[in-house]
Parts: structure tokens; sequence; C-alpha cells
């Protein structure tokens, strides 16, 4: 890896950590923030191909890469503890209740499952419930992160969560 390459990990490997502290801050969590942020660096590194235009196109493929490793290792838990009972999902106020790392391995595969039919429907739909209730990011965060204005992240949020509460329920 040259050097330019390496100085961009480490700039983002900072925003994976502050990414990574942000999403876990509001639970009790059996995943540590570092353990969090360094399989998603890990990830992206080992993705060395991989450029990306703007920050807002780095954050949205860390939003999608950081689900798909607490998909992973929801799995994993699940694959240890076979045979537990479903609980029913719901989105909060402001984010996915589901989609937190320390949710039942179940439910973060159900959530999984719901935004998977979410990014068949509507892409932009699932980029604004990924930095949302994934990332963790508030709606001034997610606007400038896709260049949309405030109002249209609140709509698009708002359809996203009657989508996914639909598929849910």
């Amino acid at each position: 890896m040259d050097q330019t390459a390496r100085s961009a990990y480490e700039a983002a490997y900072a925003d994976l950590l502050r990414l990574a502290r942000s999403r876990l801050a509001r639970e009790q969590s059996p995943i540590s923030t570092v353990t969090l942020a360094h399989e998603l660096y890990l990830d992206l590194q080992g993705r060395g191909e991989l450029r990306f235009g703007s920050r807002g196109e780095f954050m949205a493929y860390a939003g999608r890469a950081m689900r798909h490793l607490l998909v992973d290792m929801a799995r994993e838990r699940l694959a240890q503890k076979r045979g537990a009972e479903l609980l029913p999902l719901t989105l909060g106020a402001g984010h996915a209740e589901a989609a937190d790392p320390g949710a039942r391995p179940e439910q973060v595969l159900a959530m999984n499952q719901a935004f998977e039919r979410l990014g068949a429907v509507d892409e932009r739909l699932l980029r604004v419930a990924e930095l949302r209730a994934v990332m963790g990011l508030d709606v001034p965060e997610v606007a400038a992160l896709l260049g949309l204005s405030e109002p249209t992240v609140k709509r698009d949020w708002q359809r996203a969560k009657a989508f996914l509460t639909g598929l849910l329920a």
C-alpha cells in the first residue's frame, strides 16, 4: 500500500472509530467500539481497490459495510445459541432499535432482510435508513453526506420507517 492510500486509511479509521463510538454509545452491547471500528477498518482496507469521490460516498459505503458486519456478528451469535425465541421488532422514535448490535441475533437478521427489501424498492431510502438507523447519524449529517435537503431526508426517513415497520409488524 502506497503512502497516499495509507494516510487515507488512517483518516478513514478515525472516522470509523467515531462512527462506531456513536453507534454503540446508546446501548449496552456485547460488541466493543474498538472491535466494530477495527472490523470495519479491516474490511475496507482489504478492499484496496475502493476509491471514493467524496466523504458522502465513503460514509454511505461504510454504513452498508457496518450493517453487514453487524449481521455477520448476529449470525455468529445465533449459531452459538440455537432455538432462541423471537421478540417483536420495533422502530424507535429516532432509530431502528432492532439494528442495535445488542439486539437479539434474530432481530438483526430480520432487520437486515427488511433493509434488503427496502433497497430493492428505493435505493435512496435505503441509504437514508442505513445512515440514520445503522450509523446513528442525525438529519443534518445525512443531508450533507447525501447532498439532499434536510426536509427531503426527514421525508425519506419517515417513508423508510413506515416501510420497515410494515415489514417487521
